[in-house]
């Protein structure tokens, strides 16, 4: 036999040997096969469950990157500005003009996809921002200065792609900052570092079960910009709520407004206003325009509210004009209306005194219009005819009559991007991220310049003019030009 054969013969003995000892020690011991079960198809032996309902546990992390490296000059607090006029009211003088390349590009940030524009306070910039990759909502910190980023507060929650992501602005005080991300979860502060004060899950807190999903937030997310005023944060989550006043120290509710007419949430934001000497919050929602108390003595009481104007879909937001009338927009080729509120000496109305399509006069598919003097500027839709995608100019007092217009040859886009004035210099991008410079007068408005900025699309996110710094963004991208005249040290 050969030496191959004899070392099998002995590997196989081996092996049953092994087996019967271990066979004899299973068997004598507590060691017997358990109870063999049929397996039931998807269920992989395991019990039935319900599925697990999503936990958002907002603000839940954490990450500090960098000390701020200076403070430096020009604010721009919140949605359309300090005054709510989307204008400019530093006293830094700008530039002029500049070469052929336009203002110079100080730092350029990546964000995720979206239309959230930036705060501007004490040296810091702050935005909302959706991060695709890890599935997080983020409030980000930089600096004015550098673009260096100084923290970022987030959450995870599932948001799924619907034409870009965040598109709200922060709103920020010395105390407070307060955000508002793309599905209506908000976070409440620390400006400066960033510490968690309070958060509030608005779907969870106002919707009504059973209704459009039992959800508040608008079609294409969140486009309410929040308000802190005298540290309070109002809000109009639409649902079990109308508005509502959240103290920013606590979190705690301090006033609400019933909602009997079940107005819904829009991408507009509420404006302050004083109309016939009564401060008061006005809000275009879904379902019609309300005026709520903004003093002390009734603050949250519902004042007026008309349902003569209800488009379906609104993202400019009220607009004062003169002699207690406002300025309402809505989008799609719904154009706009005048409205009158009345006060008798103890009850306030409203009444629609004019309205219009968008063919018919001043309109706005996206940017809340702009007023100069008696001037209203606005960037008009694509369905407002021969107007359309122009930058156009009205009399405040006539809606209808355009008093100067950009011409055919000179379009924005889709008509959707943003723009800001300061002094009488009105800084306008298109889709494109062109950046188009004009110098207003009392009977139009000259172009003087436009600049390549970003290579991106979609720049259709609110800008922010703080001190030297124009702050804009496309889809992808937020970059800050430097526009002051002299260079920093």
């Amino acid at each position: 036999m050969s030496p191959g054969r004899i070392n099998n013969h002995i590997i196989t003995g081996l092996v049953v040997v092994i087996s019967i000892v271990s066979l004899a020690w299973w068997f004598s011991g507590e060691h017997s096969p358990a109870k063999i079960e049929i397996r039931k198809a998807g269920m992989d032996n395991r019990p039935k469950t319900e599925p697990k309902p999503e936990t958002v546990i907002v603000g839940e992390f954490f990450s500090n990157m960098n000390l701020l490296d200076e403070v430096i000059p020009g604010s721009w607090p919140r949605f359309r500005g300090a005054y709510f006029d989307n204008k400019n009211h530093d006293t830094i003088p700008f530039s002029e003009s500049w070469d052929t390349e336009g203002p110079p590009v100080r730092w350029k940030i990546s964000l995720g996809e979206g239309y959230a524009g930036p705060a501007v306070l004490n040296g810091r910039v702050y935005v909302i921002d959706y991060n695709e990759r890890i599935k997080a909502d983020m409030l980000r910190c930089f600096s004015l200065k550098t673009g260096a980023e100084l923290w970022r507060r987030w959450y995870y929650v599932d948001i799924k792609r619907n034409h870009g992501y965040s598109r709200t602005v922060p709103a920020v005080t010395d105390k407070y900052l307060v955000s508002v991300g793309p599905r209506s979860h908000v976070m409440c502060v620390n400006p400066v570092s960033g510490d968690l004060i309070w958060t509030l899950d608005m779907e969870k807190e106002f919707g009504i079960p059973g209704s459009a999903k039992g959800k508040i937030t608008p079609e294409w997310y969140t486009g309410q910009c929040p308000l802190i005023d005298d540290d309070v944060a109002v809000f109009a989550p639409g649902g079990k709520a109308l508005m509502i006043g959240i103290d920013c120290a606590t979190g705690k509710e301090v006033w609400r407004t019933p909602n009997p007419d079940t107005l819904r949430m829009s991408h507009g934001s509420i404006m302050p206003m004083t109309i016939h000497g009564k401060r008061m919050y006005v809000y275009n929602a879904i379902g019609g325009v309300c005026g709520v108390s903004a003093e002390d003595s009734d603050k949250g009481r519902l004042l007026w509210l008309t349902k003569q104007w209800n488009p379906a879909t609104t993202a400019a937001s009220p607009l004062y004009l003169e002699n207690n009338e406002i300025a309402v927009f809505g989008s799609y080729g719904a154009g706009g209306a005048r409205l009158k509120i009345d006060y008798d000496g103890s009850v306030f109305s409203a009444s629609v005194v004019e309205m219009h399509k968008a063919m018919e006069g001043a309109s706005s598919d996206q940017h809340t219009p702009i007023i100069t003097g008696d001037l209203l500027w606005t960037i008009m839709p694509e369905n407002a005819g021969e107007f359309k995608k122009q930058l156009v100019c009205y009399n405040i007092s006539d809606l209808r009559t355009p008093l100067w217009t950009s011409g055919k040859e000179k379009r924005f886009g889709r008509g959707l991007g943003p723009f800001i004035v300061s002094n009488n210099k009105m800084f306008l991008l298109d889709d494109d991220a062109n950046l188009y410079i004009f110098e207003l007068g009392s009977s139009g408005a000259t172009l003087l310049s436009q600049y390549k900025i970003l290579d991106g699309i979609e720049a259709w996110g609110p800008m922010a003019l703080a001190g030297n710094y124009l702050i804009m963004r496309d889809s992808k991208n937020m970059v800050s030009l430097f526009i002051g005249k002299q260079e920093e040290s």
